[in-house]
């Protein structure tokens, strides 16, 4: 337990590294693909680039969760990520060839997608017995995600090659802001260790992690591709900004108050709600043209992404092992981020230029509209199992 957690007072340290690498991210999964296409990749380019990157965080995102359940104290091994980011994001100024940036876009992902399953498992773990809610601390991510997204599309100005010196610079604030985190402590010494199976073993939690996955593959395509659909129907770098600060800015107001909607509502009704929204959002992105509709549409993306990630979430830190913690977050993350990644990565990239953003987010509606009819099916009677 945190230091945070022993005296009652509010965990800045925690609430920092969230604000700092969601600003991070913010830059580099918006403007990543923008800067690729300017220096003259394709879509399908750019998908190959995705798709094969994704194979290599597949296995490294995996060896992470496990160093960090493993590890003396867990906070060392997201050090090292952040060291190994900064590195990494630098070394994009060094080539504009296709084979060595897609080799960079590898490395980097390895190294900095898998720090927020661990970081949420340190988050986690240090608020036990916390007055503080998970929301409360995730809402620095927020805020870090909204303000940058905004503030930096008018800093690039359509020039996309500063933002590697700019993550990198966010992610030596984290590597500073991690150091005042009190450690949590991982299960190195202990005799008797957890399988993976048991995760897998909980049928719940892998239905669960199923239905985030079908919520990760509509999700991996918005943010893979539907910003070049953007420009190409009259936006541009300031509105891209704008668009990705209605996503972020909606969760704010969920992240408060995510915890009593739960309490009030059930796990259940909270992630059918979020999966008819998700449905009606990649719906109305099928069909409007305007930039500004559109923006105003991703606001639905708030309740949708904050129920399902706060679900997920806490039900793993309450139903695995402790010593199986990282593994589980680090396994939900893969399916729903790096798994979808995969999937529609080179084939996003190569449905786009063949049928063009619009068909593929109708598609991404029917598919989390089916997912969400069968676990509303599914999930009848079973409150108890579902719950944390």
């Amino acid at each position: 337990m945190g230091r945070e957690s022993k005296d009652g007072s509010f965990p800045t340290g925690l609430f920092c590294v969230y604000l700092v690498y969601f600003s991070g991210q913010a830059i580099y999964n918006t403007y990543l693909n923008l800067y690729l296409a300017q220096i003259g990749f394709t879509a399908t380019q750019i998908g190959s680039i995705i798709s094969i990157s994704t194979v290599a965080l597949l296995a490294a995102q995996t060896l992470w969760g496990i160093l960090s359940d493993r590890a003396r104290v867990k906070n060392r091994v997201v050090c090292f990520l952040y060291l190994a980011s900064i590195l990494s994001a630098l070394g994009f100024y060094l080539t504009r060839s296709y084979w060595p940036v897609v080799l960079l876009v590898a490395v980097f992902g390895a190294c900095f997608v898998p720090i927020v399953p661990l970081n949420d498992n340190i988050t986690l773990e240090s608020l036990v017995n916390s007055k503080w809610d998970y929301g409360w601390i995730r809402m620095g991510g927020t805020i870090g995600y909204a303000v940058t997204v905004v503030l930096i599309g008018y800093f690039l100005r359509d020039e996309y090659s500063a933002i590697f010196w700019i993550v990198a610079a966010a992610m030596g604030l984290c590597l500073l802001f991690s150091l005042t985190i009190p450690p949590v402590k991982g299960f190195r010494n202990e005799k008797k260790k957890s399988s993976v199976r048991e995760i897998l073993s909980n049928r719940t939690l892998v239905v669960l992690i199923a239905f985030n996955l079908i919520y990760g593959l509509g999700n991996s395509f918005f943010y893979s591709f539907y910003s070049l659909h953007f420009v190409q129907i009259g936006g541009n770098s300031r509105l891209v900004g704008w668009m990705m600060f209605a996503c972020s800015v909606a969760e704010a107001p969920c992240l408060m108050f995510m915890h009593r909607l739960v309490k009030k509502m059930g796990v259940a009704k909270v992630l059918i709600l979020a999966g008819v929204l998700t449905c009606v959002r990649w719906s109305l992105l099928y069909y409007l043209t305007d930039p500004v509709l559109i923006i105003v549409t991703n606001l639905l993306h708030g309740f949708s992404y904050t129920g399902i990630t706060y679900c997920l979430l806490n039900y793993i830190n309450r139903r695995v092992p402790p010593d199986l913690r990282a593994s589980g977050q680090v396994l939900n993350a893969t399916m729903s981020t790096v798994f979808s990644k995969l999937i529609f990565g080179y084939i996003g990239g190569a449905a786009f230029e063949l049928w063009g953003a619009g068909s593929m987010m109708a598609c991404s509606a029917i598919t989390i509209g089916a997912a969400t009819l069968f676990f509303a099916v599914w999930s009848r009677g079973k409150q108890e199992s579902l719950s944390f």
